[in-house]
């Protein structure tokens, strides 16, 4: 299973699209399908300083993301349909075995996940209730 992941998030083209989160923007590679939301940033190095991953999930819920097979820690924003952050995670560390992997859910619905280089909620002080706009990518 491990190995078709890898090869999947290899295949994979992303989408860009322009992030902005209060007064902050960012590029984003887009997460819009199944197979790419659950792909998201496994088996990467690192990502750049002003760059993060959007996923999609067309409708509001308490979707949660996991660290397993990822290599650097994140901080996470959950976006809610209204476009206002509604919960945020600082620095997910990752995870050394799938058996004691922690999933982690906002403690309300959102339709947006956004992940982050750990550092950025604090260095940039977003808080719940931010305002984010997406530009570039047809909803």
């Amino acid at each position: 299973m491990v190995g078709l992941l890898h090869f999947l998030q290899k295949r994979q083209r992303y989408r860009e699209a322009r992030v902005g989160i209060g007064k902050y923007e960012l590029t984003v590679e887009v997460s819009d399908t199944f197979i790419k939301r659950m792909i998201g940033l496994m088996y990467r190095d690192s990502l750049a300083k002003d760059h993060g991953m959007l996923f999609d999930f067309f409708s509001a819920g308490r979707y949660g993301i996991w660290m397993h097979n990822m290599r650097f820690p994140i901080d996470v924003l959950w976006v809610g349909s209204d476009m206002r952050v509604v919960d945020t995670l600082s620095s997910a560390q990752v995870c050394r075995s799938i058996f004691r992997c922690k999933t982690y859910r906002p403690g309300m619905p959102a339709r947006y996940v956004i992940e982050l280089p750990s550092g950025y909620i604090y260095e940039k002080k977003i808080a719940v209730g931010t305002i984010v706009t997406i530009k570039g990518y047809q909803k």
